[in-house]
């Protein structure tokens, strides 16, 4: 059996030219961005109508590359087209997705396909782009890679479970000292080809050098700020090791404080396109819990207690967690003591989330309990007690980390604007956004509790049923399906406007003693897609008017 070395203390760090900068030009004086220029993760809604959803609550300009340079699926995005895009691109601050810089999209940087060198190529425009523009804020977010390969190619999905085990047990046994899970380490390796295993090491190789270059480009001012998040991970396993050198090495450079690293991925470009919009404002978050504290509680496919994990995503978003009084109530939905207490916990917490949204505070409600769906009875409470267009955000899409860091987004750049209405916005300034935050809110509930709940688990069933593969659709299966999702999903979603959000008021802004508000009045539209070819993620785009 071939064996080589996975991780080191003191890897190769790429080699970069230093453009002279202190870290204080890339740190001085943030203000608030009405032009944002992002490169996202890849091009699904997550990592493109998330992002754009949020700065349009908040009234600012979000521009990304054109489209084909994104890639699509399988197919890797154009990252030296990305590049260049970066070089011309004129904006007021920056978010840049290092795996789609580097590598072309999430799933390319999961492969040794892209060079080290092509790699190192590709981002030196982050470099090229602080050297032109000296005082922007330039953000940045790089991910460590997960544990499991990406599911849907059919040569590879054998290996999806064992290769996360191998990793598991690598660690373990090899980092931490267990030698007692030697035999089953070495039974696991047995049953995974070379060349599988191989592909996977050199991607993570290549992709941990980056890592730590985007943490040096933070000691000498190229990045003002960096997230490295950790894609579906696990408190053991090769992503943990790496994770371990990666806050060694931020602690030696004396950058934690523009430096977080927590569990997540797809939320990011959303956060920091947030952080940028409330730049300045420095909101402080109280965490309210519907079940056992955050400290006690770990979600699935993550490595630290959820309380934890929203201390960082707060952080990342500029704001800081406190106790007592605070400018936003982050309601988190975490498992209860015992399922006998479930129910009584669900509606203390709908009650409680009714109550302060009728005391005009700012609440925000995330839902992180199950993986890739919204708890339906906490949503059910929702609907049944709570003025859900007065909410400032909700989330319970995929990760725990993810729901996090989607609802604390949204939550964070409306307030933002909320916290700024009172500046002399007039009432077309104020609408738009206005618009923006009730169509995402919709979004949202829709997205993660009916079709995730309902429709997906529905379409599924149908694929398996012919026989297809529901994460690799063919043209002709995903054609099928664009007709199908559309036909059911549409009206489900007018029906949740007028049961939930038709003639309900929604704050626009507000001036000394004067809150503007609007009433929400009709769906005039909804776009509905499989963005790519599986049935995975949807794009849902609904347009309302206001009256």
């Amino acid at each position: 059996m071939r064996r080589r070395a996975v991780l080191t203390a003191g890897a190769a760090v790429l080699a970069a030219p230093l453009l002279g900068l202190t870290p204080q030009a890339a740190t001085a004086a943030p203000r608030p961005s009405r032009r944002i220029a992002l490169v996202p993760l890849d091009d699904r809604p997550v990592n493109v109508y998330c992002p754009t959803m949020t700065a349009a609550v908040a009234g600012v300009d979000l521009v990304l590359p054109p489209r084909k340079a994104l890639g699509r699926f399988f197919q890797p995005g154009d990252g030296a087209a990305v590049a260049r895009w970066l070089g011309s691109v004129g904006a007021d601050a920056y978010v840049i997705s290092v795996s789609m810089l580097a590598y072309g999209g999430l799933i390319a940087s999961r492969t040794g396909t892209p060079t080290l060198e092509s790699a190192r190529a590709n981002v030196a425009a982050i470099q090229a782009l602080r050297a032109a523009r000296p005082d922007a804020q330039i953000v940045v977010h790089d991910t460590i890679q997960r544990l499991a390969l990406t599911p849907g190619d059919p040569d590879l999905e054998q290996y999806v479970a064992p290769l996360v085990e191998w990793a598991k047990l690598y660690d373990q046994v090899e980092n931490l000292g267990q030698e007692e899970l030697r035999p089953r380490l070495e039974a696991v390796r047995a049953t995974i080809p070379d060349a599988v295993v191989d592909d996977y090491l050199t991607a993570r190789a290549r992709n941990h050098q980056v890592n730590r270059q985007m943490v040096e480009w933070v000691a000498d001012g190229t990045i003002s700020h960096l997230v490295l998040s950790e894609d579906d991970t696990a408190p053991v396993g090769l992503a943990r090791a790496e994770r371990v050198e990666l806050e060694q090495l931020v602690e030696q450079l004396g950058v934690g404080r523009r430096v977080e690293i927590f569990p997540g991925a797809d939320e990011v470009d959303a956060l920091l396109v947030a952080r940028l919009i409330a730049a300045g404002t420095a909101p402080t978050y109280r965490v309210e819990y519907a079940g056992i504290s955050g400290e006690q509680w770990t979600a699935d496919l993550e490595g630290i207690p959820f309380a934890e994990n929203i201390r960082r995503h707060v952080k990342s978003v500029g704001g800081t967690v406190v106790n007592g009084r605070a400018d936003l109530v982050l309601m988190v939905n975490t498992p209860s003591a015992s399922g006998s207490q479930r129910a009584a916990d669900l509606a203390a917490f709908a009650r409680r989330a009714a109550a302060l949204t009728a005391a005009g505070e700012s609440v925000v409600v995330v839902d992180p309990v199950f993986v890739n769906r919204a708890d339906h009875d906490l949503v059910a409470e929702l609907e049944q007690r709570v003025d859900l267009a007065a909410l400032l955000s909700y989330s319970g899409w995929n990760t725990g980390g993810n729901a996090l860091g989607l609802a604390l987004a949204h939550a964070t750049a409306r307030w933002a604007f909320l916290h700024r209405s009172t500046s002399g916005l007039g009432i077309p300034a104020l609408t738009g956004p206005g618009r923006a935050h009730a169509e995402y809110l919709l979004y949202r509930f829709v997205k993660d509790d009916p079709w995730k709940n309902v429709i997906q688990k529905a379409a599924y069933a149908e694929a398996t049923s012919k026989g297809w593969n529901p994460m690799n659709l063919t043209a002709e299966q995903k054609a099928f399906f664009d007709g199908w999702v559309q036909d059911r999903l549409a009206p489900v979603t007018r029906q949740y406007f007028t049961d939930h959000f038709a003639g309900h008021h929604l704050l626009l802004g507000r001036r000394g003693a004067t809150t503007r508000t609007a009433k929400l009045a009709d769906v005039t539209g909804i776009r509905i897609e499989l963005p790519w070819d599986r049935l995975f993620e949807v794009t849902l785009e609904p347009h309302l008017t206001l009256a």
